[in-house]
């Protein structure tokens, strides 16, 4: 069993108390269950993201509150996004013809010289740019200096707060082939969605509008905060689709992790990442649901995807791609389900397909024309 003891840290860092362990010249911090399904989340994403746009593009990850980069939990030790990154890059380098650029900024100085400390305890060959300073001056200095960044990025925003401000992530959207997977800390946020935090509210939602959502309660004012959000990012990115984190041992929203993409591919590939890591579905609802997953997905789901697809494509003509494009973020189901209930309908005879790019009977895929009869 390792040895540890506390130290408990400033206010800067949200009380994350550090711990120290024998034979380990850096810190921990304690790992939440919902911080290890977004750790799990993203390293399945990023690792796909990587193979497909590496093959012919260099690429840059940035890790816009990197933290501590280590995590204990139960005597295992754990390491955060910084290094999760560095070593699917290194995993993939014989595959890429390309490189891939790895920038982390943090604000807390203790924060970076821990993060370096780990990846010279990994002995990672990937050496990542390290900047020690505020996350929204930095981007912007970055984006002023080189006034077009060319290669795909994808972007980690994961703040303690809510200063994140919407112009700097349209800023960053911007840049052509560009991601962002980010925390919406939907709990504070609702908790100070008062006046005299107005600028800041001004400047997360891009926005005055969620001055209209103080008087709702509930679920409906839950639902219309993260909808406006959304409504807001639509405006900067062509797919927006938003996942829901629970407290682990409740039903109730910590916060929101919203993925931004301008390719339908990206927002198929990252719920079908977060639907491996939480039993089919895209949220996290905490260990206690999981047994509800499987009658969930095999009927209601299904019967729901049937009676989505027909309200909005009957007596309609489509491509299968355009299928995809116009409802892969409005829908809670992955891909593959709604392919597979077009080959049921098919089937059924309520549409007929006509294959093109598919070489089977029972191919979907591509150009090929779906008619909703």
């Amino acid at each position: 069993m390792f040895f540890m003891y506390y130290i408990n840290c400033n206010k800067k860092e949200m009380d994350k108390t550090k711990i120290i362990k024998e034979g380990f010249d850096f810190f921990f911090w304690e790992y939440e269950s919902q911080t290890k399904i977004k750790h799990f989340i993203f390293e399945e994403y990023f690792d796909k993201w990587v193979k497909i746009l590496g093959q012919r593009n260099t690429l840059n990850y940035f890790d816009c509150y990197a933290g501590s980069g280590a995590y204990t939990e139960n005597d295992q030790i754990h390491f955060g996004s910084p290094i999760r990154a560095a070593e699917i890059i290194e995993k993939n380098r014989d595959r890429l013809n390309r490189q891939v650029n790895i920038v982390l900024i943090e604000q807390d100085k203790a924060n970076i010289d821990n993060i370096k400390k780990i990846f010279e305890y990994k002995k990672l060959k990937t050496i990542p740019i390290v900047i020690n300073g505020d996350f929204d001056k930095t981007i912007n200095d970055i984006l002023d200096s080189h006034q077009v960044i060319l290669s795909p990025t994808f972007f980690f925003i994961d703040p303690f707060g809510f200063t994140i401000k919407y112009e700097t992530l349209k800023r960053i959207m911007s840049i052509p082939k560009s991601e962002i997977l980010m925390n919406f800390m939907f709990t504070q946020i609702n908790r100070f969605l008062i006046d005299n935090l107005e600028t800041t509210l001004n400047e997360l939602f891009g926005c005055e509008d969620w001055k209209l959502l103080r008087n709702k309660t509930g679920y409906e004012r839950e639902q219309s905060i993260v909808g406006l959000f959304r409504s807001q990012l639509k405006k900067l990115a062509q797919h927006v689709f938003y996942y829901r984190m629970s407290f682990p041992e409740k039903n109730r929203t910590y916060y929101y992790l919203f993925h931004l993409t301008s390719h339908p591919l990206g927002c198929s590939v990252m719920k079908s990442a977060f639907a491996k890591f939480n039993y089919g579905k895209v949220e996290y609802m905490g260990p206690k649901h999981r047994n509800q997953t499987l009658f969930d997905l095999t009927e209601i789901q299904t019967n729901e995807i049937k009676k989505y697809l027909l309200s909005i494509y009957k007596g309609k003509i489509k491509t299968y791609d355009d299928i995809i494009k116009e409802i892969i973020d409005e829908v809670p189901y992955l891909e593959g389900k709604i392919r597979n209930t077009i080959k049921d309908l098919e089937n059924k005879g309520i549409v007929k397909v006509k294959r093109v790019d598919s070489k089977t009977v029972r191919g979907l895929q591509g150009k090929d024309i779906v008619s909703f009869l």
